[in-house]
């Protein structure tokens, strides 16, 4: 299909900030969104800063669930059927967090490519985050739906990221220091490794820089505007001073001393001083502070992890297994996927 877009000619049409003028609309010549307004340029050299691609390690799905609810998303409600029924909020953050990937950067990308943050509709959905799909057009069938396309994402920044941290450039030429042509074309020389691994993924600079870039491509300058944009629209937290240790049964960060029960394979592991958990045992440790062990279920005869969800047969009320082994009330895990101590890990009704 054609993409429609408005090329701008006179400096006058160009808002101070960059973009396109007031009223005016443009449409990405590569990914057919359409491009908005911002009111900050980004130096095309420095887009972000790394510990903006690799930190938000505190954020927790039950903030971007709220994150989504607040922009109206189409992906407040989604869940992936392919990713047993998870939600999208859960998939941006265990995929991102996988590969030490910010999810605020997840959310940057998604809208950069699709829009889905803001749109109530699943258009798109199948390549969120463009992962797959180059600028030659089409898109891969390998990496089609809403959690391959974020694991995929989430894997290709790991990779860009690893290969900087060796020294070395990205698979397509990339690095710090190294002056490097754009698609747009601009000559830029990243200063550091975000940059260079923005360029990586999406090398053109687009509309929203200083120096250079054209405007009909919204191009790695845009996940500059979204991700600075997201960060002030919603109270993120910036982690804590304290050492803490993220687990993702619990989808949270837990304090040194506190046991958990893992998921997904159900041995007992403590949070240690330097913020990673003890190789694990099959027996809970004796000096637990707290802990998040597997519930005990008389509706479904068995034990099942943290955060699961379950209609009793008793009272024909949800409940969500919470700390400590206690069943907590979770009355709207059935419309909500999600109960007291956030997304349901697993849902069971009667």
């Amino acid at each position: 299909m054609k993409l429609r877009y408005t090329l701008f000619l006179l400096p006058a049409l160009y808002l101070v900030g960059c973009g396109p003028a007031k009223d005016e609309v443009v449409v990405d010549a590569l990914t057919g969104e359409v491009l908005e307004p911002a009111t900050t340029e980004y130096d095309m050299h420095r887009l972000l800063e790394d510990t903006d691609i690799t930190g938000g390690q505190w954020i927790t799905t039950a903030q971007v669930q709220q994150f989504l609810v607040q922009k109206g998303s189409y992906l407040a409600t989604y869940k992936d059927p392919a990713w047993n029924n998870k939600t999208a909020a859960a998939l941006i953050v265990e995929q991102s967090k996988a590969q030490t990937i910010n999810p605020l950067y997840m959310l940057a990308r998604i809208q950069t490519e699709s829009s889905l943050i803001t749109s109530g509709t699943s258009t798109n959905l199948a390549k969120a985050t463009g992962c797959g799909c180059p600028d030659s057009g089409g898109c891969s069938s390998s990496y089609a739906g809403f959690g391959k396309q974020i694991e995929c994402s989430a894997k290709k920044m790991r990779g860009y990221l690893t290969d900087l941290d060796a020294g070395r450039a990205t698979v397509s030429g990339w690095k710090p220091g190294v002056t490097k042509s754009t698609s747009d074309p601009c000559s830029v020389k990243p200063v550091n490794k975000a940059t260079a691994a923005l360029y990586t993924y999406t090398p053109w600079v687009g509309a929203y820089a200083i120096q250079c870039g054209r405007t009909d491509i919204g191009g790695s300058s845009l996940v500059s505007v979204k991700y600075n944009q997201f960060k002030g629209e919603y109270n993120w937290g910036t982690g804590s001073t304290t050492v803490t240790c993220y687990t993702g049964t619990v989808d949270a960060n837990v304090a040194v001393g506190v046991c958990v029960q893992s998921s997904s394979d159900a041995i007992w592991r403590q949070c240690q001083a330097d913020g990673t958990f003890t190789a694990g045992t099959t027996t809970k440790p004796t000096n637990c502070t707290a802990s998040w062990p597997w519930c005990s279920s008389a509706t479904l005869g068995q034990s099942v992890p943290a955060r699961t969800c379950v209609q009793s047969s008793g009272d024909l009320q949800w409940h969500q297994c919470g700390s400590e082994g206690a069943w907590l009330s979770a009355p709207n895990a059935p419309t909500t996927g999600s109960g007291p101590v956030g997304t349901c890990y697993a849902s069971y009704a009667l």
